[in-house]
């Protein structure tokens, strides 16, 4: 729940649901971004299938007072115990081949390639969701993912016989995001807790990792420990605004907000690792940024039309 003043809690509460479900978004990858850079700082040293371990286990751990709070164990039960173990699952499998794609590309690059997922996230929320998605809504997220693959130039992607190993990383990455948007989806609808969710995702990544961690095990410095413990705050309150973005708005509402994440990527990756944006991303940047101010737009009217 977001903490606001009364006078702008009652704006917020009256805003469309999907506007509010973009913003949450917006708050999403602003932290992802965060933790993104943190990931490609520690995988300097670190192996990231040992990140990915200790990740989990500190988000975990900065969950514990909600899990207390929650009444325990109580915190795990649920009602879809093998959908929410698809979903960790797959969500452990996609964190690792992002994490490897964060150490072998640059950071605008490899966060602009997960958005491939956008082909697959429309098809996801007609076929599992059953939403109803109008023309306009498909043409401007199709418009947002040519601005995603403009930023890492066309070559790059459609030249498979020279694919980097990061890219086909940062791809499979994208794939599996899109089945762990619907699903997160779908556990919402269906009335699971975002707590329960995150533990699930959490546990069964720290198990999935656990062995291999320790045979790659490189024992951490204090600073980088310190930055593995940020790192496990930092993407718990990403997650939590991603599954209240699924929760409050349309999948396919919501998602192309994500885009911005590719922005504030290029932003940070020119500021902190002397990453310098091509033409290519400039262009994509301007297509992006009209895609997500469209969707508002178009959502904005029809809130307006049904609160009227």
């Amino acid at each position: 729940m977001m903490i606001l003043p009364v006078n702008l809690r009652s704006r917020w509460d009256r805003a469309p649901k999907n506007l509010r479900g973009a913003m949450w978004m917006l708050f999403m990858a602003i932290f992802f971004v965060a933790a993104d850079s943190i990931i490609k700082i520690l995988s300097r040293r670190l192996d990231p299938i040992e990140i990915v371990f200790f990740r989990n286990v500190f988000s975990i751990l900065w969950l514990i007072p909600a899990i207390a709070n929650a009444g325990g164990v109580k915190a795990f039960q649920t009602n879809y115990p093998w959908l929410q173990l698809t979903r960790a699952a797959l969500g452990g499998i996609a964190m690792i081949c992002i994490f490897y794609s964060l150490k072998l590309l640059p950071l605008a690059d490899a966060t602009a390639v997960m958005f491939s997922r956008a082909i697959w996230m429309i098809p996801c929320a007609v076929l599992l969701l059953g939403e109803s998605v109008q023309w306009r809504r498909w043409t401007a997220t199709i418009v947002g993912f040519i601005g995603v693959t403009l930023m890492v130039q066309p070559t790059e992607l459609l030249n498979f016989g020279s694919v980097k190993t990061g890219m086909v990383f940062a791809l499979t990455n994208a794939f599996l995001a899109a089945v762990i948007f619907t699903l997160i989806k779908i556990l919402k609808d269906r009335g699971e807790s975002n707590l329960t969710i995150l533990l699930w995702h959490a546990s069964v990544s720290v198990l999935m990792t656990s062995i291999p961690t320790w045979f790659l095990w490189i024992t951490p410095t204090p600073f980088e420990t310190l930055l593995l413990v940020a790192l496990g705050l930092i993407v718990t309150i990403a997650h939590s605004c991603l599954i209240q973005a699924l929760a409050v708005g349309e999948a396919t509402a919501v998602t192309p907000f994500e885009y911005s994440r590719v922005l504030f990527a290029g932003l940070v990756g020119f500021i902190f690792f002397s990453e310098l944006p091509t033409i290519w991303t400039c262009i994509g940047t301007l297509l992006l940024i009209a895609s997500a101010l469209y969707i508002a737009k178009r959502e904005s009217l029809a809130g307006n039309k049904q609160n009227g």
